[in-house]
């Protein structure tokens, strides 16, 4: 009875994590629903938000069952200063690269105020479909083929979960420049990698939150100023 009062537990965390998603997702699709287009074409955003929601709690699933990940573990104050001082490295990291290095063009970001709403809602589609599908996908194919030790499938599907995310990054950036693409293969591949390591030490709601401090540091505050400092 106590196990499955902490599964249903765990459900109910990214349950509440769901309904604050659909509700930035209703809102900004009432203000200006084409924010979403380029990320997500013609997909109604809600229908895109509900179809993750759905992927999620069966991916989850899954991964609670056969492995120790976790949706929410209780954690101490001093845990989530360093998932933040680490996503405020990730986050300098990126945007000195953007003055020095790379040619991001201006219009990478969605602007403040709908990057409020924005980020929180694409993050949670991303985490979804870029870390929960795939690292899913390699444990349940590496338990079917291999006789590796759980720890052992896990971490292998680690490192090939990030390189997915990181394949995808390197062809969105196919058109920059060489330097632009190698960077951000580079990044990506390091920013994804240390999401999953946090996942599995932590749990799925911290993961999720580094990547939203990321992008609170990247995509919202240096996107808002990107424009008239590098434009």
């Amino acid at each position: 009875m106590k196990i499955l009062f902490k599964e249903r537990f765990q459900f109910l965390v990214f349950l509440y994590l769901s309904i604050g998603i659909i509700i930035l997702t209703l809102t900004l699709s009432i203000i200006d629903s084409s924010s979403f287009n380029r990320f997500l074409g013609n997909l109604n955003p809600l229908a895109a938000i509900l179809i993750s929601i759905l992927t999620g709690f069966s991916l989850l699933a899954f991964l609670l069952s056969k492995t120790q990940f976790k949706v929410y573990k209780k954690l101490n104050i001093k845990s989530y200063f360093i998932i933040a001082f680490i996503a405020l490295l990730f986050g300098i990291e990126v945007i000195a690269a953007d003055i020095w290095l790379v040619d991001y063009s201006a219009d990478i970001n969605i602007l403040y105020p709908k990057s409020l709403l924005f980020y929180p809602a694409i993050g949670y589609i991303v985490e979804v479909f870029f870390h929960l599908l795939p690292i899913s996908l390699f444990i349940l194919i590496l338990s079917s083929l291999s006789y590796f030790s759980v720890n052992k499938i896990v971490l292998i599907s680690i490192i090939a979960t990030a390189i997915i995310e990181t394949l995808y990054q390197i062809w969105f950036t196919s058109q920059n420049s060489l330097i632009t693409t190698i960077f951000t293969g580079i990044h990506v591949f390091l920013f994804s990698l240390t999401q999953l390591l946090i996942f599995k030490h932590l749990d799925f709601i911290s993961m999720y939150l580094f990547r939203i401090m990321f992008y609170f540091i990247w995509h919202i505050l240096w996107g808002q100023f990107r424009l008239d400092l590098l434009f």
